[in-house]
């Protein structure tokens, strides 16, 4: 009895490890600094997919988010202007981040498997606290679970060689939202053999 399990035993562990997360994948982090509130996005892919855009929601927040881009409106105290981070996965550029608004688009050219591009720009929340304190800090500062339900979707695009110096590319959508933990894995695909 024992003799017909162990191969199955180990066959399962052998697929297990083998198998990998494929297709698109992106992470997105959120978290207060010093110097404003942090976007971390990171090209998680195990293939040679490369985010060619990618769009962050913050529809859907619990806090009910927008961007506080300018002195006044719908933000609270003090405000941050979008600032893309100099990393070099090929940044294009990013749609207006008006004041008060809930979405950024953002265009990259080569932004590869491992490469981590950052920006900053204050958000707020816009949940009624109860006493003048509580709004002021409570709405700019922005928890983890106020962002969830915020999300993201990456347009992803792999080349590859096909033979006699032919490309063929493919594209793909990566898509999901942020929980609890200020994390969001956009996600596309099952696994590698």
């Amino acid at each position: 009895m024992l003799r017909s399990i162990f191969p199955s035993f180990v066959l399962i562990i052998a697929l297990s490890s083998i198998a990998e997360a494929c297709g698109p994948r992106v992470e997105i982090r959120f978290y207060e600094d010093a110097g404003g509130d942090v976007f971390e996005i990171t090209n998680t892919s195990q293939e040679a997919w490369s985010v060619a855009s990618l769009v962050l929601t913050l529809t859907g927040s619990r806090g009910r988010l927008v961007f506080d881009t300018e002195d006044g409106g719908l933000g609270a105290s003090m405000y941050q202007p979008f600032s893309a981070g100099r990393e070099d996965v090929g940044f294009i550029g990013a749609s207006p981040v008006n004041d008060g608004s809930e979405v950024v688009a953002l265009k990259f050219s080569e932004f590869r498997p491992g490469q981590t591009f950052t920006f900053v720009v204050d958000v707020d929340d816009r949940l009624q606290s109860e006493t003048f304190f509580e709004e002021y800090d409570g709405q700019a500062m922005v928890s983890d679970a106020e962002i969830e339900g915020a999300s993201g979707s990456a347009r992803m695009i792999k080349l590859s060689e096909e033979g006699a110096g032919i490309r063929a590319r493919e594209e793909a959508r990566a898509e999901g939202a942020f929980g609890s933990k200020g994390l969001a894995v956009l996600g596309g695909g099952g696994l590698c053999a």
